[in-house]
């Protein structure tokens, strides 16, 4: 990890704007190098980016559409030999670590933790040096919620089940179906799945941080009861197929009016519903084969499709489509097709996945059902051939929204206020400009009214706040110079000796952490290894370094040296520019109060100054 205090002094021109250094501050990882290079030996990178992306082999490297931007022709490339990713459109990049971090918006922690669950790396344990985490792992919470499914399987497809698998048969599912999508069944009884996984070894800590159980009365010293009782079970698992949470739908024939149809699983650190898909695990393939998804929002909903040979089916889980959820689907599929419930809740749904699906660039299409018709029985009585039909009469979503629009709102006056002020109100949830201006200008052609009128306004009120906090894994915006110079000399490492000649002026961001890390290795080993570099943690970092390994070199070794010294003078000039600012206003500040030996010395002090016109850097 790079902290390690430069040593000496720099010669040249540089010496010039000598000062204390600020001490960099460097997070604490709390896994060792050595135990985060295991976990990124033990990942097949290639296997890893292809559960999300479309790779084509391109000579040594694999080549697809980039993942976090829109782009047509594919500019993200995958490197196995050196276990890298790199978009050269977007400019994201780094190792497994990072695409995790990304792809799932994880912290460093977290992926490095999934990964190392998934491979088979052991890490150290929660609470000794090695971890500064706090309670149950990741790995265990995986373990017990895989066992809770097993659980409500074995129940199901018992003695215990013969009613729960009468009414899967009755809705037209197979046991075949049932099994592959594990369904199961949770006993009307307080604490049978709780006894059952205290024999399996998970403690009530384990069970309660994956939402399987809760306390009584909120107080952990009463004991702990069941989250779900009398219920058949669907199992919901992330992209990879791991167990990570579950819904429970009431039984058939249940007469009580105060019970849910449907309880979730709340969120743990395995589960975030708005990042999942249902089904996303099994329809992996049949998207990308079919090029197209058929997107519904309840379980059996898919599930009606799935037995109906309609595998390239997804659903948003009864909530409303979020952007992380039409993420997974990007690079997948160029088509989705909304199937949701003809009533009104089932298309206010469709006209508020509009903005997620133009953010991605995916084609939005609206089948629209009979009334008081939903997927699972539209599919029931008139089958595949049916819903293909429909789907040929689809409409696009935009036309869907403008139709809409009129039709609930009306021609008066009031009207189309209304439906201007929800227009309004959708554009302001595109966060892409151009986007936003693209949707605004076709959605006032396809409603006959001036494009102006849908521009924001006091109507809309004020637009939420930006948080322009740095996320996490992401450092604040670098220095595009420095930038340079550090991809410059991880290109051509030979040129490592001449770091120190920028030590005093180099800027005390994140990127001094680089390069105090490049100088320091050149000092103890003769030589850069920058592909060591343990920067995971930080997305603008990271990428910075895969983007340089996997650049071409300047052929020209003497044409390298000059064009670093040349971006080292600018170097320069930008640090005395900021020194001049600091000392005319310390001068300032001194004149004011009279002190007029403080004002000749920080005079004197700026003469020394290189000029603001520099010549070029000469060779050392």
């Amino acid at each position: 990890m790079a902290g390690r205090r430069p040593r000496g002094q720099a010669a040249g021109p540089a010496a010039n704007l000598a000062r204390p250094l600020t001490p960099v501050m460097v997070p604490i990882l709390m896994y060792s190098n050595e135990k985060i290079d295991e976990v990124l030996r033990a990942v097949d990178i290639v296997a890893l980016v292809r559960q999300y992306v479309d790779l084509k082999r391109v000579g040594e490297r694999y080549r697809g559409l980039c993942p976090f931007h829109v782009e047509k022709t594919p500019s993200f490339f995958v490197v196995p030999d050196q276990g890298l990713y790199h978009c050269f459109g977007c400019g994201v990049g780094g190792n497994a670590i990072n695409f995790m971090m990304a792809i799932n918006n994880m912290r460093f922690p977290e992926a490095l933790e999934d990964l190392a669950q998934r491979h088979g790396v052991s890490l150290p344990a929660k609470g000794s040096a090695g971890s500064a985490d706090q309670g149950v792992g990741k790995s265990t919470l995986y373990a017990v919620t895989r066992k809770a499914s097993e659980y409500f399987q074995g129940l199901l497809w018992g003695q215990t089940g013969l009613a729960a698998q009468a009414y899967l048969k009755e809705r037209g599912l197979s046991v075949e179906l049932a099994r592959a999508y594990r369904l199961g069944l949770s006993l009307d009884n307080w604490d049978g799945l709780r006894k059952f996984l205290k024999k399996e070894g998970f403690s009530d800590q384990a069970q309660a941080e994956a939402g399987l159980i809760r306390p009584r009365r909120g107080d952990p010293e009463a004991g702990f009861y069941d989250v779900f009782r009398n219920r058949l079970m669907i199992s919901i698992c992330d992209p990879e197929g791991r167990e990570v949470a579950f819904a429970g739908r009431v039984q058939p024939g249940e007469t009580d009016p105060e019970l849910a149809k449907y309880i979730n699983s709340p969120a743990t650190p395995i589960y975030r519903k708005g990042q999942l898909l249902y089904g996303y695990h099994q329809a992996r393939a049949h998207l990308r084969a079919a090029g197209l998804a058929f997107l519904v929002e309840g379980y059996f909903d898919l599930l009606a499709l799935a037995q109906a040979k309609i595998p390239n089916v997804v659903a948003a889980m009864g909530t409303a489509l979020t952007q992380g959820q039409i993420n997974l689907l990007r690079g997948q599929v160029k088509e989705v097709y909304l199937l949701f419930d003809g009533d009104e809740a089932g298309q206010r749904a469709a006209s508020r996945a509009l903005p997620a699906l133009l953010n991605v660039e995916l084609d939005g299409k609206v089948i629209i059902l009979p009334p008081g018709e939903d997927p699972d029985t539209f599919i029931r009585t008139r089958g595949a051939p049916g819903l293909f039909e429909a789907a040929e009469r689809a409409t696009d979503i935009l036309d869907y929204y403008a139709n809409r629009l009129m039709a609930e709102h009306g021609q008066s006056l009031g009207g189309e206020a209304r439906a201007l002020r929800e227009a309004r109100e959708m554009l302001a949830r595109v966060p892409d400009a151009a986007r936003g201006q693209l949707l605004r200008r076709k959605l006032a052609e396809k409603l006959r009214i001036n494009p102006d009128l849908l521009s924001l306004g006091p109507s809309v009120g004020p637009r939420p706040p930006v948080d322009q906090s740095p996320s996490p894994g992401r450092s604040t915006a670098l220095d595009p110079l420095t930038k340079t110079i550090l991809a410059h000399v991880i290109i051509h490492p030979e040129l490592a000796k001449e770091l120190p000649g920028l030590e005093r002026i180099w800027p005390q961001d994140a990127s001094r952490r680089v390069f105090e890390e490049l100088k320091a290795q050149f000092e103890s080993l003769g030589r850069l290894e920058p592909e060591k570099l343990r920067f995971e943690e930080d997305e603008e970092i990271a990428a910075l370094i895969s983007g340089a390994l996997l650049a071409k070199r300047v052929d020209n070794a003497e044409r390298a040296v000059v064009v670093f010294r040349e971006m080292g003078q600018a170097l320069l000039a930008k640090a005395a520019k900021s020194e001049r600012a600091r000392l005319a206003q310390a001068i300032a500040e001194a004149e004011r109060g009279g002190d007029q030996e403080t004002v000749r010395r920080l005079m004197e002090e700026r003469t020394r100054l290189p000029h603001p016109i520099l010549s070029k850097m000469k060779p050392q």
